[in-house]
C-alpha cells in the first residue's frame, strides 16, 4: 500500500514540517504506540493515547485553515493519519476488550467496511488515499470516536450504534465522489462540491476545446463561416473577411444576400433549403460573390446543417475557398483555345479564299471586260434609236419604253461596272486579310466623297431601317493618303450594323464627319438608337469570327476586317454602347502633313 509522497529539496522539507503536517505526523506516530499499549494489556495508556488521537484529528483541519496551510500534501498526510487510526483502534479494542467487540461486531464490521471500501477504491483509481475531509466524514469521525471512547470506559452502546449509520452515509458519499471525480482531488468538503468541480472541469474543457476549435478555424487558409437559419453571419474567420473585404463589425450579422447578386442569392436560398430539408451536406460550385469594392469573385465549398444540444437545426456551417483566380485561368484557357480555333479557321480561310478568288475572278473578269463593250455598243446604237424615235414616236424594248430606257441604261451599265469592281475589291480585301503585308494605299482620299458613295449604295437599306436618318458633313476636311474603296467598305459595314441593330423605324441613325485640327485627325461618328451591345461582348466584337448573328448568317469577319483596314490607315476604331439605348462608333483617321495640303 503506497504511503505519502513528498517532494525533494528544501521546499519539500519546508512543506512537510508545517504545523498541520506535524500534527498529522504525530498521529502517524501515535498509531503504533496504541498497538503497543494494547499488546502489553495497558488499557489506561491506550485510552489516553486514543483521546490524543481524537483531539489531534479534530485540531489538524482547524490549524490548517487558521494558518492558511491547506495543501495537497497535508490533506494526504491527514488521510494516512485517519487510515492508521481506523486500522489500529479495532485491532487494539479486540486485544483489550474481546467480549465487547464480539457483542458489537456487526456495527464494527459496518464501520470498517464503509471506511476501507472507499479508501481501497481511491487507491485503485488514483494511486492515493482519498483526501476528502467532507463535513459528514469529519462529523462521523468525531461522533464515532467519542462514542467508541464512551463504550471502552463501560458506557452505553447505543451512542456508538447511533453514530455507525452516519459513518455509513459518509462512506457512501465518498464512493459517489470517487465515481464522479476523474482525478485525485484534495479538500473536497461534500458530494455537491465534487459535482461542481467536475462540472467546472467539463465546462473549462468545453471552453478550451471551443477556443482551440475557433483558433484553428481562424487560422486555416480556407474560409469558414456560420449562418443562422435566416442567412445572417454569426461567426467567420479572417480568411472570409479578407476575401470579402469587410471589417469584422461590418460583416457580423450581414445577410448572405448582401454580398451576392440577385440570381446567385436565389441559387443560395434553394441550396440552403435543400440542406435544411434533407440534413445532407451540399456542395456550392463557383458561387458568385460581390466584394466590398464591387469586384466580382467566385468561391466553392460545402454547406452543412448545424444542430443544438437537442438536435434542433440552428443554422448552417460553411467551408469554402476562393476560386476567382482559377476561374480567370479557365477563362484564359478558353480564350486561348478559341484563338487556336480561330487560327485554324484562318488557315482554312486562306485556302478557301485562294480557290474562291480564282473561281469568282474568272466570271467577274468576263463581266468587267464585256460590260464596256456593251456600253459602247449601246452608245453607238443610240443615234439610230433616236432617229427611229423621232420618226415613229416612242416604242418598247425589252418591255420598257425607249424614253425610259435611254435614261436607265447608262445607270445600269455604271451599276454593273461598279458592282464588278466591288466584287474585285472584296476578293482583294480577303486576300489582304489572310496574308501578311498591307495593300497599296497611296491615293488621296476625300472622306466626304467616300461617305456619299457609301450612303448611295446603302440608301435602300437605310430607308427600310429608320425614318430618322441624319448626316452631317464636316467643313474643310483635308484629304488623307489611303484607299478610297477600303475606307468605303469600313463605312458601309458600320452603317449596315447600325441599320441591323435598329429595333423599329422610329429609332434614329446619325452619321457625321469632322476634323480635329489640333491632333490632325479626321473623325467619323456613326450613332444609332438600337439594341446596343452587351458589356461582356464589347471587348470581342472585332475578334475574328466573333459574331452574335449566327442565326442570320453572320460569320464574324465584318468588324474584324474593318478594324484591320482602319489600323492599316494608322487609325483607331472605338465603340461605346449601352443596352437598349444604342451604340456609338468612332473612326479616327490621322492626316499626314503631306496629305493635308492635297
Amino acid at each position: 500500500m503506497p504511503g505519502p509522497q513528498f517532494s525533494d529539496g528544501v521546499e519539500g522539507i519546508t512543506d512537510l514540517f508545517s504545523a498541520p503536517n506535524i500534527v498529522s505526523l504525530v498521529r502517524l506516530i501515535i498509531a503504533p504506540l496504541l498497538f503497543y499499549t494494547a499488546w502489553i494489556g495497558k488499557a489506561t495508556p491506550f485510552l489516553i493515547l486514543f483521546c490524543c488521537l481524537l483531539f489531534l484529528s479534530l485540531a489538524d483541519g482547524i490549524i490548517a485553515r487558521k494558518l492558511n496551510q491547506t495543501t495537497d500534501l497535508g490533506a494526504e498526510l491527514d488521510s494516512w493519519g485517519t487510515f492508521a487510526t481506523y486500522l489500529m483502534v479495532p485491532i487494539c479494542a479486540w486485544m483489550l476488550w474481546p467480549e465487547l467487540v464480539r457483542r458489537e461486531a456487526s456495527f464494527v464490521i459496518a464501520v470498517l467496511v464503509f471506511y476501507f471500501v472507499p479508501a481501497t477504491l481511491g487507491l485503485l483509481k488514483y494511486g492515493h488515499l482519498t483526501s476528502y475531509p467532507t463535513w459528514s466524514s469529519k462529523f462521523s469521525a468525531v461522533l464515532l470516536g467519542g462514542t467508541a471512547f464512551l463504550l471502552f470506559v463501560g458506557g452505553p452502546a447505543w451512542p456508538f450504534r447511533f453514530a455507525t449509520p452516519i459513518l455509513i452515509l459518509s462512506g457512501i458519499e465518498k464512493i459517489f465522489m470517487i465515481a464522479i471525480l476523474r482525478q485525485w482531488q484534495a479538500n473536497v468538503p461534500s458530494l455537491w462540491h465534487a459535482i461542481a468541480i467536475e462540472r467546472t472541469k467539463v465546462e473549462d474543457a468545453l471552453h478550451e476545446s471551443e477556443r482551440k476549435y475557433r483558433t484553428l478555424l481562424a487560422n486555416i487558409e480556407d474560409g469558414y463561416w456560420e449562418l443562422d437559419l435566416a442567412g445572417n453571419l454569426t461567426f467567420f474567420n479572417h480568411t472570409l473577411r479578407k476575401y470579402l473585404g469587410y471589417s469584422e463589425n461590418e460583416l457580423m450579422g450581414m445577410n448572405n444576400r448582401q454580398y451576392m447578386s440577385k440570381e446567385q442569392a436565389k441559387t443560395a436560398f434553394r441550396t440552403f433549403s435543400r440542406v435544411y430539408q434533407t440534413g445532407k451536406t451540399q456542395w456550392a460550385k463557383d458561387w458568385e460573390v460581390i466584394r466590398k469594392d464591387g469586384v466580382q469573385g467566385f468561391f466553392e465549398g460545402s454547406i452543412t446543417l448545424m444542430h443544438d444540444s437537442r438536435g434542433q437545426p440552428i443554422g448552417f456551417r460553411c467551408f469554402g475557398r476562393d476560386t476567382t483566380e482559377r476561374k480567370k485561368a479557365e477563362e484564359e484557357a478558353r480564350l486561348n483555345q478559341e484563338q487556336l480555333n480561330q487560327a485554324s479557321k484562318m488557315v482554312a480561310l486562306g485556302t478557301l479564299v485562294s480557290g474562291v478568288a480564282h473561281d469568282i475572278n474568272n466570271p467577274n473578269n468576263f463581266i468587267m471586260l464585256n460590260t464596256p463593250l456593251l456600253k459602247e455598243a449601246w452608245e453607238n446604237a443610240m443615234p439610230i434609236l433616236e432617229e427611229y424615235y423621232e420618226e415613229n414616236g416612242d416604242f418598247t424594248i425589252g418591255g420598257m419604253n425607249f424614253t425610259e430606257m435611254r435614261k436607265r441604261i447608262p445607270d445600269l451599265f455604271a451599276g454593273i461596272l461598279d458592282g464588278s469592281q466591288r466584287i474585285q475589291q472584296i476578293i482583294d480585301d480577303l486576300r489582304n486579310f489572310v496574308r501578311k503585308g498591307a495593300s497599296d494605299m497611296t491615293e488621296p482620299v476625300d472622306i466626304k466623297a467616300v461617305l456619299k458613295s457609301a450612303l448611295s449604295l446603302l440608301s435602300n437599306l437605310i430607308e427600310k431601317s429608320t425614318n430618322h436618318f441624319s448626316v452631317e458633313y464636316g467643313e474643310d476636311l483635308p484629304k488623307l493618303i489611303g484607299s478610297f474603296h477600303r475606307l468605303e467598305q469600313v463605312i458601309i459595314n458600320l452603317i449596315q450594323n447600325a441599320c441591323q441593330a435598329s429595333t423599329n423605324p422610329e429609332k434614329g441613325i446619325s452619321v457625321s464627319t469632322s476634323y480635329d485640327e489640333e491632333r490632325g485627325n479626321i473623325i467619323i461618328k456613326i450613332e444609332d438608337e438600337g439594341r446596343g451591345i452587351p458589356p461582356e461582348n464589347l471587348p470581342h466584337i472585332t475578334d475574328t469570327f466573333f459574331t452574335t448573328k449566327y442565326d442570320s448568317g453572320g460569320i464574324g469577319l465584318g468588324l474584324s476586317i474593318s478594324s484591320k483596314i482602319v489600323e492599316e490607315h494608322k487609325g483607331k476604331l472605338a465603340f461605346a454602347s449601352e443596352l437598349d439605348k444604342g451604340t456609338m462608333v468612332q473612326v479616327t483617321l490621322p492626316v499626314t502633313l503631306d496629305s493635308a495640303h492635297l
